[in-house]
């Protein structure tokens, strides 16, 4: 019996990514101030548009440093143009609440690592904002 390749796989720049690691620090401010005291044991959320599911999750550390580590399963789900993080509010020790009851963050690819059995892609998760999406909806009405 033949194995198929996936018809899906996560490619960036020609190279072909086996696994994906996603960095970012949380901290609790709605505009993504660098100062802002740090979001600890928050509960980081990735989500992938169209997915029902969420596609990671992990816990902040104490200084708000979270990692996320995707295996291939995850990565041939992982579409960086339609992912983002978030977290909800409040949580840890932050007790600020925003509109929505979520910060949430883009993704920026910051390296491709050249492996020989497999490809990581880097990306770093950022700034946490408050309503990102809700101000992307306003400037498309706006145009319309």
């Amino acid at each position: 019996m033949a194995v198929s390749p996936p018809s899906h796989v996560l490619s960036l720049g020609g190279l072909s990514i086996g696994q994906v690691e996603i960095k970012g620090i949380a901290r609790c401010s709605l505009n993504g101030d660098p100062n802002a005291p740090p979001i600890s044991n928050g509960t980081v959320i990735l989500t992938c548009g169209g997915l029902t599911a969420n596609l990671a999750e992990t816990l902040t550390q104490p200084n708000g440093f979270f990692l996320m580590f995707l295996n291939f399963l995850q990565t041939l789900l992982f579409t960086p143009s339609s992912c983002y993080i978030t977290i909800n509010l409040p949580t840890g020790n932050c007790s600020i609440y925003s509109q929505d009851g979520v910060l949430s963050a883009v993704l920026t690819l910051a390296s491709v690592a050249v492996g020989n059995n497999t490809n990581v892609a880097s990306f770093v998760a950022g700034p946490m904002l408050d309503n990102i999406f809700v101000t992307s909806r306003i400037v498309i009405c706006e145009k319309a």
